[in-house]
């Protein structure tokens, strides 16, 4: 993972665009016959968002201090602006790193995941913090109420269908704290389609933003809660008001 981060940035411009439509070659025919939910349980089951001491890892975004510190901080500073500690429901909770640092300053907290196994694993692993874990298709799937929902680093990797179908759910909540991951460039072609998997739209030197095409997402405010440089790419956390 060092070495890819190291040398990525020194390859030219035209060699990077090309290995990024061969990944995605790769990953069309690797996953074009598995429903969603075994796509993803079988990104966790052979580590390819990389692996750790643990049986799960949802990548080193979710573990690299100068991308989770900044975030962690961040939204813990909007919950506490409350009087009474809000609801969440954290779609897409993965190996739940982040969201276990979080967790102390929330109310009820839901977290979800598609991957059966991974939140039987969250059970055990969190059963201290007093979270309620279900296995959950944000897409297909009713979503439990709650004041904030948080959907960090998910879309990126789903399809625009996908997406489309899970945006008239997130208008029930009084909040939405959304994370993607999008090129550093101030322009760019936004929203472009792919199959659902590992990889996101920074392949296409693209990036999912729901208030643009096709998804056109209405919130009554938003704003950026804050924002990490990451070699030519930026993540990008915006706080959606209801």
């Amino acid at each position: 993972m060092k070495i890819k981060k190291t040398f990525k940035p020194l390859l030219p411009h035209g060699i990077l665009k090309n290995i990024r439509r061969f990944n995605q070659y790769i990953t069309y025919y690797k996953y074009k016959k598995l429903s969603t939910r075994d796509i993803f349980s079988q990104i966790y089951h052979t580590g390819v968002w990389g692996i750790s001491s643990e049986p799960f890892f949802s990548g080193s975004g979710s573990r690299e201090d100068f991308i989770i510190l900044p975030y962690i901080n961040s939204v813990k500073e909007f919950i506490l602006q409350f009087k009474k500690s809000p609801s969440i429901l954290d779609v897409g909770c993965g190996d739940f790193y982040v969201g276990s640092k979080i967790r102390e300053c929330c109310g009820e907290y839901t977290a979800c995941d598609i991957v059966p196994s991974l939140i039987k694993y969250n059970q055990k692993r969190f059963e201290s913090l007093n979270v309620c874990f279900k296995v959950l298709d944000l897409v297909e799937d009713e979503l439990p109420y709650a004041d904030i929902i948080i959907i960090r680093q998910v879309l990126q990797h789903l399809s625009n269908k996908q997406i489309a179908k899970f945006i008239p759910k997130i208008s029930k909540y009084h909040y939405a704290i959304v994370t993607e991951h999008l090129p550093g460039i101030v322009s760019y072609e936004q929203n472009i389609d792919k199959i659902p998997g590992p990889n996101t739209r920074l392949e296409f030197e693209s990036g999912v933003v729901l208030t643009s095409p096709p998804f056109n997402l209405i919130p009554y405010s938003e704003r950026k809660l804050c924002e990490i440089k990451e070699n030519e790419t930026v993540i990008s956390t915006t706080l959606y008001q209801f």
